[in-house]
């Protein structure tokens, strides 16, 4: 844009120039460029003054909106946490309930393998002694009527052996029943560990037992009674850390088919041989007559 000079332009006099001298002429296109320059700068500096402003604005719409930015950043960073939060707890949960799942089905599957141990532990239950784990006495009279069906088949023999506590009344007496229970416990023991594979040995009530013997003779079972009544000698009986004194058993015996053809003919045989031993003294072995 070209800037006219005024033509109004007036001249001032300086004091280099003297009254006597006659004044110059003024330079009209330098004058005229001046002009031009100084309406130039000042446009420059509206031109300047308007960028300032600018520029303050544009810095307070960049402040606002970094500050903008940063709120919807830290709401963003907020909910990143919140939805990684509740990823974590639905995770948690799942699996957790998975875990659940798996125990369950492992529960419903030991339940069902082990169901036939499960009735297998209820019927030894009905079967067993609580005090000793032999059989009992229902179970001794299934057994010796079973073997006797079996000795009579086979044409074999079968022997019964009765024993007794010596004295027991007087041991509770003296001991107490819980000292008693440990005599009791402990023959138990002895029966079932001194006994032989095919034997069948039984709680009959109190402190009376009875031993089975499929297919025993009558020696057999002589030579049998008369170890556990040996064996029986040498329990060694403890009860709360202190020594309680030996015991020794009575027994009698009976032999299928010498004595009886029936379980309960063999069993009043034993039961009275029984008596004769402790009629006799105790601490010994007899057998039923006949």
């Amino acid at each position: 844009m070209i800037i006219e000079p005024s033509r109004n332009l007036t001249c001032v006099k300086t004091p280099f120039y003297r009254d006597d001298e006659d004044e110059p002429e003024p330079n009209t296109s330098l004058l005229w460029e001046v002009e031009r320059l100084r309406l130039k700068l000042d446009k420059v500096k509206q031109e300047k003054a308007k960028l300032l402003c600018n520029q303050k604005t544009l810095m307070l719409h960049t402040q606002a909106l970094s500050a903008l930015v940063s709120e919807l950043t830290q709401k963003l960073e907020a909910e990143r946490r919140d939805r990684k939060q509740t990823e974590s707890t639905y995770q948690f949960l799942v699996t957790n309930l998975l875990r659940e799942k798996a125990d369950l089905e492992i529960m419903l599957d030991t339940i069902v393998q082990h169901s036939d141990l499960m009735e297998e532990l209820l019927h030894e239950q009905c079967i067993r002694d609580p005090l000793t784990g032999l059989f009992n006495r229902r179970y001794l009279a299934k057994s010796l009527e079973r073997e006797l069906c079996r000795a009579q088949l086979t044409e074999r023999s079968l022997g019964l052996i009765m024993l007794d506590v010596d004295h027991f009344k007087g041991f509770n007496d003296t001991y107490g029943h819980e000292a008693g229970d440990v005599v009791l416990r402990e023959l138990g023991w002895l029966l079932k560990t001194e006994s032989g594979a095919l034997d069948i040995p039984c709680r009959y009530g109190g402190e009376e037992f009875m031993v089975i013997l499929p297919e025993a003779s009558l020696e057999k079972t002589q030579q049998q009674a008369e170890h556990l009544r040996r064996q029986v000698k040498r329990l060694k009986l403890t009860y709360l850390s202190q020594d309680l004194p030996g015991v020794s058993i009575s027994v009698g015996l009976a032999v299928f088919p010498q004595h009886g053809v029936t379980g309960n003919q063999l069993m009043q045989a034993a039961d009275a041989a029984l008596y004769q031993g402790k009629t006799q003294g105790r601490d010994r072995v007899v057998t039923a007559s006949g």
